[in-house]
């Protein structure tokens, strides 16, 4: 996370930005997405980058503002693979006037957005909300709508010098809403009225008619993201890299900005994609594939302050490589670099260890705060001590369920499973046994020394000592750290399952 000495890499971004000649005034840093599906962690970056740069701009004195603008006026692309076939008809229509896949919203583009902005919430973020629809419906791009079709061709030979792209004669900076069908990629603009504020068009689907400046359709990407910075006077945005390539939206957008709109580009900030591992094969998240983890989701496994600390602990401008799988490694990182999750009780107990304890005590919380008490933990019972031990437990179980690969799973057997052991590990768990029923061992370290101790005794590897224990209490051969995991169980069980194991 460190830039210079002593500073975070978001102060070094406002420094910069404050040293342009605008500086000293009001900054709008804002942030945004098209809700064609679940908003994922991914997408979050972007946002967690806004928001960090905004409020090293307060520290610093200045005015500045977050918004966030949710591209909810932009059609359906295709027919995404979790959509269902019926859902095809909606192709080229807007997301806020397509129903919502589930029935759960009151349109296709809330059913994403506003698990976002509840996600958002619990990160604590506080930011302005502008939705693009109710935008065009308020009449806010009226203005830049006229300025557009006045300067229809400039905008074409733009795009041409910037990008190498031919567009048609017919080409138009607006695209109308049929009546009719209600897509938005099926209709050609026939001719405009700016006195009227509205396009006359033709559709594919048959349909000649008007559409009105207000609602009735909306810019292309390239110039409605222009003129947007003017409208909502943005001066700072993080974007994707692809959107920062030569020759790429952002240039094509800033010299539509400074030559049509008359306004200066916003500061911008590139961010690299967040990758998605998964069973060894790495990917972009995108949310029309479907391959990302919503944001919400991840809070229910982490808190906010490590999914913050996930987003926001490289440059922008590096790459973020995440496996779900490994996710107590990042915690353990977090727990080590920053601070303890939780307080208290919950607190001195690192997420890994309870990750052994909800397992121990089969989801079962009562049995879990006994679990605790046996791993040599004093608890007061107290309301606050309980709650954060049940926060901090939620979020282990929660992994377990979602993204815990199956090495990390296990469960206590209650019966000696069927097992076969060789008699320097039967002499081993017998000696074992015996420690603990002489009260030689209480804590995980002790444990954990304590099988060292054994396999030096009867001269064995202390890997078929680790193995002999993961053998008889879990059936595998393998499992989490063995001084937790026997500290977490009584130690009648441990003398009598080692016993039995002992002599079978």
């Amino acid at each position: 996370m460190e830039g210079r000495e002593g500073e975070m890499w978001w102060d070094e971004i406002a420094d910069e930005i404050l040293k342009r000649k605008r500086g000293a005034e009001r900054q709008v840093v804002a942030t945004g997405i098209t809700p064609s599906g679940a908003i994922h962690i991914g997408n979050l970056r972007e946002t967690l980058i806004a928001d960090a740069v905004c409020n090293a701009l307060r520290e610093r004195g200045a005015e500045a503002e977050l918004i966030y603008v949710a591209d909810t006026f932009d059609p359906l692309r295709r027919l995404y693979p979790f959509l269902r076939k019926e859902f095809e008809e909606h192709v080229g229509k807007p997301l806020s006037e397509i129903p919502d896949p589930e029935g759960c919203h009151a349109s296709y583009a809330e059913h994403f957005l506003l698990p976002f902005l509840e996600a958002v919430e619990r990160l604590g973020i506080e930011m302005k909300v502008f939705k693009a629809d109710e935008m065009y419906k308020k009449g806010m791009y009226v203005e830049a709508i006229k300025q557009a079709l006045s300067h229809r061709k400039r905008i074409i030979d733009i795009i041409k010098e910037v990008t190498g792209r031919e567009l048609p004669p017919n080409w138009s900076p607006f695209n109308a809403i049929c009546a009719e069908c209600g897509r938005m990629n099926t209709t050609t603009v026939l001719k405009y009225d700016l006195k009227g504020e509205r396009v006359r068009y033709k559709c594919e689907c048959g349909c000649e008619g008007f559409a009105d400046f207000r609602g009735g359709g909306k810019l292309t990407w390239r110039v409605d993201w222009a003129a947007r910075w003017k409208i909502l006077s943005v001066t700072v945005e993080p974007f994707g890299k692809d959107h920062a390539s030569a020759g790429g939206s952002y240039d094509t957008g800033k010299r539509i900005s400074e030559e049509i709109y008359e306004y200066e580009a916003p500061f911008p900030i590139p961010f690299e994609h967040v990758l998605l591992r998964v069973e060894g094969k790495v990917e972009a998240m995108s949310s029309s594939r479907g391959t990302n983890i919503p944001v919400g989701e991840m809070l229910d496994v982490v808190p906010p302050e490590v999914l913050k600390f996930l987003l926001l602990r490289k440059r922008p401008m590096r790459h973020i490589e995440f496996d779900p799988a490994l996710l107590v490694n990042l915690v353990d990182e977090y727990e080590r670099e920053v601070a303890p999750i939780g307080k208290g009780i919950a607190a001195q107990i690192p997420f890994r260890h309870f990750v052994t304890l909800v397992q121990v005590a089969r989801n079962d919380f009562n049995e879990l705060l006994k679990v605790i008490k046996r791993s040599g933990y004093a608890l007061t019972g107290e309301e606050e001590e309980i709650e954060e031990i049940r926060r901090k437990a939620e979020y282990a179980s929660n992994w377990l369920r979602k993204f815990a690969p199956e090495t990390a799973k296990f469960e206590v057997q209650h019966a000696l499973p069927a097992v076969s052991l060789t008699e320097g590990q039967k002499n081993a768990l017998k000696m074992l046994a015996s420690e603990i029923r002489a009260g030689k061992v209480q804590t995980a370290e002790e444990y954990h020394n304590k099988i060292y101790d054994v396999a030096s005794a009867v001269g064995i590897p202390a890997k078929d000592v680790f193995k002999a224990v993961y053998l008889a209490l879990l059936g595998k051969d393998s499992g989490p750290r063995a001084g937790w995991l026997l500290a977490s169980l009584s130690k009648e069980f441990l003398v009598k399952r080692f016993e039995e194991a002992a002599s079978a």
